[in-house]
Parts: structure tokens; sequence; C-alpha cells
């Protein structure tokens, strides 16, 4: 009875293992190579612009009917300023992912710099 028991055991587990082995792995993506990031981050920050610019345009409207506070109107000179700023910075940035190229680093810090200040212009509006 005893060698019955032990010789289903191992039938049991040479299953178990047979089956483990023929197990695949799921299928991986691709990592994304350092020019496909460059066009996602190019989208990015031009999808950022227009809706920065939006808003912008927005308050402009509302500016030239008067329906801004004197604080709402000092955030929209200094929005209207930093996109100014900005769309040379992210036009350079694209040509430059547009020919091919991998924009530096310091390039793509300075224009999120100037984002996050439009944000934070945002932010106090």
């Amino acid at each position: 009875m005893n060698r019955k028991k032990w010789l289903m055991l191992g039938l049991v587990l040479a299953v178990f293992l047979a089956g483990c082995a023929t197990v695949g792995t799921a299928p991986t993506a691709p990592a994304k190579t350092a020019s496909q990031i460059a066009k996602e981050t190019s989208l990015h920050f031009m999808g950022v612009y227009k809706a920065q610019f939006a808003d912008a345009a927005s308050m402009g409207a509302r500016a030239q009917q008067g329906q801004l506070s004197l604080g709402q109107l000092h955030v929209y000179r200094l929005k209207r300023e930093l996109l100014i700023k900005l769309k040379p910075l992210i036009e350079a940035f694209d040509a430059i992912v547009a020919g091919g190229g991998i924009p530096s680093v310091g390039r793509e810090q300075e224009i999120n710099n100037v984002i996050n200040q439009l944000v934070a212009t945002a932010g106090g509006a």
C-alpha cells in the first residue's frame, strides 16, 4: 500500500512538473526607443500648450469684456508671457524630433520648467 502511494505521488509530481515546463510566460511589450519617447514627449508638450493657450484665449476674451478682476488680469498677462516664451521652445523640440533627432535633457527640462510655471500661474487664478 505504501509503495502504491509513493508511485501515485511520483506520477502526480511528474505530471505537474511537465505542465509547468510547458506553460509559457506572458508576452511582454517591446521596449520603447528613445525616438518613440521623444515623439510622445513632443505630443505631450503640444497638448499642454494647446490647453493652456485655449485657457488664456478664454481669459483674453473675458478681459476685453472687462469681466476679469485685477488679480485675474495679472494671471492672464503672466500666462500670455509664458506661452509666448514656451511656443518657440516646443517648436524647436518638435523640429528636432521630426528630423529624427533626440532633444537634449536640458531642452526638455527647460520646457518642463515653463510648463510648471504655467500650471502654477493657473493655480493662482
